[in-house]
């Protein structure tokens, strides 16, 4: 029982470390206390949110959850685009003083409920969507999320399909699209607490910048070290897409998730996190 519980936990001890590190650097170097609370606020609401969704009962499916989340997903995405923006660059809804990073929330859940179309045979659904997505993204532009978007469902689009010309089509047409984005990267500046996080903590002294760059690294391993038993592939692919959004910070100005300000990826992370873990408590029920 006792290690049931621990597990209900394990997102919030896993997004804790580089979440309270970024909140200390941008603290000590005099970043608003409105800014800062936001990080806090998420992560304590989203652990307990991800706790009681872990340890919750999961009841039978009367609904095509797959389809309203992708439908739910795509049209937040399009609002992206009707949103004023920033020289440019759309990736945000504004809600009152707070801007949604749209992408870094609903990314990692779309890869998921998109591999789950695909495991029931809706190879087309899957393929259009997949191309839809990838479109909203290059329009934003966000060569980041786009990049970490594609991969994954390249690898997944191949081990679901039997046709190489299908295989080779999307994915040449998907990578035609994420080089296009690096080649035209936006030209919007850094900000020194959110894609330049790092920075901050290494002027903040060596060992903050050291904590901060392996809680970092720990942030994927849960998927690919402790896949789901029945959905590695797609476990090891949501690992990839984190993987691909902390290396593509350092090639551009992308934000630095978790550690950086911003509430967006918190939430992306713990959605992420309590689908792998939900299924590690389920199969431990069983056990009993």
């Amino acid at each position: 029982m006792k290690k049931v519980r621990l597990l209900n936990f394990i997102p919030l001890i896993i997004a804790a470390p580089p979440v309270i590190i970024g909140v200390i650097v941008m603290y000590l170097h005099n970043v608003a206390v409105f800014t800062v609370g936001q990080n806090i606020f998420c992560l304590l609401i989203g652990g307990l949110i991800s706790s009681f969704v872990v340890s919750r009962k999961e009841k039978k499916k009367g609904i095509n959850t797959e389809s309203i989340t992708i439908f739910v997903s795509v049209i937040l995405l399009f609002l992206t685009l009707i949103n004023s923006g920033m020289e440019g660059v759309h990736r945000w809804i504004s809600l009152g003083p707070i801007k949604f990073y749209v992408a870094s929330i609903v990314l990692p859940i779309v890869i998921i409920k998109l591999s789950g179309l695909l495991v029931n045979g809706k190879q087309w659904a899957t393929i259009i969507t997949t191309i839809i997505v990838s479109l909203l993204l290059l329009r934003q532009p966000d060569a980041s999320q786009l990049t970490a978007f594609i991969i994954p469902m390249i690898i997944l689009i191949w081990n679901n399909t039997r046709n190489n010309i299908i295989r080779f089509s999307i994915a040449g047409a998907l990578l035609i699209m994420a080089v296009v984005s690096w080649v035209y990267l936006d030209a919007l500046p850094p900000v020194s607490y959110v894609e330049e996080i790092l920075s901050l903590a290494a002027n903040t002294g060596i060992i903050w910048f050291v904590l901060g760059v392996i809680s970092l690294i720990i942030l994927p391993l849960p998927f690919i070290i402790f896949p789901q038993k029945n959905s590695k592939l797609i476990s090891r692919c949501i690992g990839i897409y984190f993987i691909i959004i902390l290396i593509s910070t350092q090639f551009g100005n992308f934000p630095i998730p978790l550690m950086g300000y911003g509430i967006s990826p918190i939430i992306g992370y713990f959605i992420a996190i309590t689908w792998l873990v939900k299924d590690k408590v389920k199969k431990k029920n069983q056990i009993k």
